[in-house]
């Protein structure tokens, strides 16, 4: 990770664990003097990753995580690493659902946001990586016309 400006939180998921994360991602950006454009694409991004995580990876239960930001002159990052069940995702194959559905726009809501989003299960843990750049080089989704998204290989 690039050095720059850090912020992080330790938690056990509960009904306030989306709010704290998105309080943190508020302290940064007003802290780093982050863009409104740049700030909305990554806290969407975060949000959407943090509430699947929340709901997900504990199968409805508690889980330990860990969230990192990182601020850069050139990018933002967020790190999740929580103690759940893998993920079954395919960051390749991730597409917005029909209009109707209920539910499943999360991670193409995040991938439509972000420069960079990586999956990897590590040493037991989900392992996730979101990269937004910061000004002219941002635009989400691939700004240069390129799919920078990452997979989801068992490490």
């Amino acid at each position: 990770m690039a050095d720059g400006a850090r912020w992080e939180l330790s938690a056990t998921t509960d009904e306030g664990t989306l709010d704290r994360i998105l309080d943190l991602v508020g302290e940064m950006s007003a802290a780093e003097d982050v863009d409104e454009d740049t700030r909305m694409r990554f806290e969407v991004a975060v949000a959407e990753i943090a509430a699947n995580v929340i709901e997900h990876a504990g199968d409805g239960g508690p889980v330990g995580l860990r969230f990192e930001l990182t601020a850069t002159p050139q990018r933002l990052e967020a790190r999740f690493s929580d103690d759940g069940t893998p993920a079954r995702v395919n960051l390749r194959g991730v597409e917005m659902p029909d209009v109707f559905a209920d539910r499943g726009r999360g991670l193409a809501i995040a991938l439509a946001a972000l420069d960079e989003l990586d999956y990897r299960r590590k040493h037991g843990n989900n392992m996730w990586h979101l990269v937004c750049y910061r000004g002219d080089e941002g635009g989400g989704d691939g700004a240069d016309g390129e799919s920078r998204r990452g997979g989801d290989d068992e490490v």
